[in-house]
């Protein structure tokens, strides 16, 4: 683990380098500073930071803290030798992963250090189980033909329709039989542009040329597909009629 030490007074930088060095974590920076701190900070990427709130210079350790999470999320440690509680709400302002008193023990900043890394650890991964759930391409579909996996454009579908335990896509000079039924499929589409127009047929309102009332069918790329009297109302219902 890299640790930047931002600490004004030398000999407490001296003592947190060597409890670093004693915990077996590397010290990347030493600054005691806010514009130093904020150079250290973007050349070396640190895991965790460790920061004194009360430093030389115009920038306090809270200013610096939030223009570090401005450039890059990273849990910092404030060190204070202020228990004030004025001190401490301004410090939550930038979420700090721990909040120590000066003096403190070795272990009590061990233990402060992992908790803080298990923590980033932990938002980290429900950051990308997030990232990874979100649906790629969703105006798409990719359907599975042998050992390819064809992109098919949702737009382009004219109507899907149930054959026996299978589902089938009708799109531009081409149809896809998928195993899958067809409620799983209209789970899938926008109900804004599909409509189901019969219990095995359910259709793209956008590519319906007519419909014949006497006939209850709907006429799509030339071809007719049966429309059940009983889902003829919503469908009338829905369409802009003048």
């Amino acid at each position: 683990m890299n640790v930047l030490i931002v600490e004004d007074e030398p000999n407490y930088s001296d003592t947190l380098e060597m409890f670093i060095d004693e915990l077996g974590y590397q010290v990347i920076g030493v600054a005691q500073e806010g514009k130093t701190a904020l150079k250290l900070f973007k050349t070396s990427k640190p895991d965790i930071v460790l920061m004194d709130i009360n430093l030389n210079g115009e920038m306090t350790g809270i200013d610096v803290a939030k223009e570090f999470q401005s450039v890059q999320p990273t849990p910092i440690i404030f060190i204070t030798s202020f228990d004030d509680r004025e001190t401490f709400e301004k410090a939550k302002e930038t979420a700090p992963y721990a909040y120590l008193i000066k003096p403190f023990d070795p272990d009590t900043l061990q233990r402060s250090i992992e908790l803080a890394f298990c923590r980033a650890h932990t938002e980290d991964n429900r950051a990308l189980e997030e990232e990874s759930n979100v649906i790629l391409a969703s105006n798409s579909f990719f359907v599975k033909e042998r050992n390819r996996l064809i992109k098919v454009d949702i737009d382009d579908v004219f109507w899907v329709e149930v054959e026996d335990k299978y589902s089938i896509l009708h799109v531009p000079a081409k149809k896809y039989v998928l195993r899958q039924s067809l409620k799983d499929i209209a789970e899938k589409l926008d109900p804004s542009v599909f409509v189901q127009t019969h219990r095995s047929h359910i259709v793209n309102a956008s590519k319906i040329e007519d419909i014949d009332l006497n006939l209850f069918v709907v006429r799509i790329n030339g071809n007719e597909i049966p429309l059940g009297k009983s889902y003829k109302d919503n469908l009338i219902n829905r369409l802009q009629m003048l």
